[in-house]
């Protein structure tokens, strides 16, 4: 005769699952309640118990959808038939604990509208979650530009000093990186390699004229989508004074004229248009 304690145990089976999903959530949303910014996280440098703030915020999600499934078996399946049995008794005598339940519920609205209303403590704990957030800033490396984990090489372009994306995939192969195509973001890309964005644009960087010419280190970072304007703003110089040194050129620009148009009609980088508009 087969002893139940082999038989697989769906009750058991489901107080484990709860207990470990309810760690798990717990845990990762501490850590994404700490984790910095966006902006930093997903660029790739930053890292805690091993996982990234993406992989992190997979997991909460795919525990907490783990958590609701498992819920539904305990009540429907497992306890079904003690579950079934109370809600008939309650429907036929009345709840007995009405005051805790009217307590449960006004804790739980108070909670839930103080936390969109920014209450005390509720909006103190978020903006000290805030601050800790910020607080990464210093420690690690930021992308030049917001979410760049997502641009495709063709979108980095004229921040690498316009070089071309096909050569753009060319630098990357040369660095034992693979990539089909350049409509494919950092991110992607990253993934397929085992890297992070940031260091795939280090390897774009160092090895495109951005990284290697010997233009000013005044000069910044995505020259190429600077306006006359913006570089003037930038250097203190005049726009006009600019513009005229363009036409003497013989370049008809605006204040509203990017680098890398200015760049292509004098056949030199986007860099070296921002060098010699800024220069003395």
């Amino acid at each position: 005769m087969t002893s139940d304690k082999s038989k697989f145990n769906l009750r058991s089976f489901t107080s484990f699952s709860l207990v470990i999903s309810t760690f798990i959530m717990s845990v990762s949303g501490f850590i994404l309640y700490v984790a910095p910014p966006g902006r930093i996280a997903n660029w790739g440098t930053w890292k805690l118990l091993l996982f990234t703030k993406a992989e992190w915020q997979a997991l909460h999600t795919i525990f907490s959808y783990l958590f609701f499934i498992l819920v539904i078996i305990h009540l429907f399946f497992v306890n079904w038939k003690a579950f079934l049995t109370y809600i008939k008794s309650k429907v036929k005598t009345g709840l007995n604990r009405k005051w805790e339940l009217v307590a449960a519920i006004g804790i739980s609205v108070i909670i839930f509208v103080g936390t969109l209303k920014e209450w005390t403590p509720f909006g103190p704990v978020m903006t000290f979650g805030e601050k800790l957030k910020e607080g990464w800033e210093g420690d690690f490396q930021a992308p030049p530009a917001i979410h760049m984990e997502i641009y495709t090489l063709e979108q980095l372009s004229p921040m690498l000093d316009s070089v071309p994306a096909q050569k753009l995939i060319k630098i990357l192969r040369e660095n034992n990186i693979k990539v089909d195509s350049f409509n494919v973001s950092l991110k992607v890309i990253a993934s397929e390699n085992n890297t992070t964005p940031s260091q795939l644009f280090d390897i774009l960087k160092k090895n495109s004229p951005a990284g290697s010419h010997s233009a000013s280190p005044d000069v910044p970072q995505g020259a190429g989508r600077y306006t006359v304007q913006m570089a003037a703003a930038g250097s203190g110089k005049e726009v006009n004074t600019m513009l005229a040194r363009l036409r003497e050129k013989g370049v008809d620009a605006t204040a509203e004229t990017t680098m890398k148009t200015i760049a292509d009609q004098l056949g030199i980088t986007p860099r070296e248009a921002y060098e010699m508009l800024t220069k003395d």
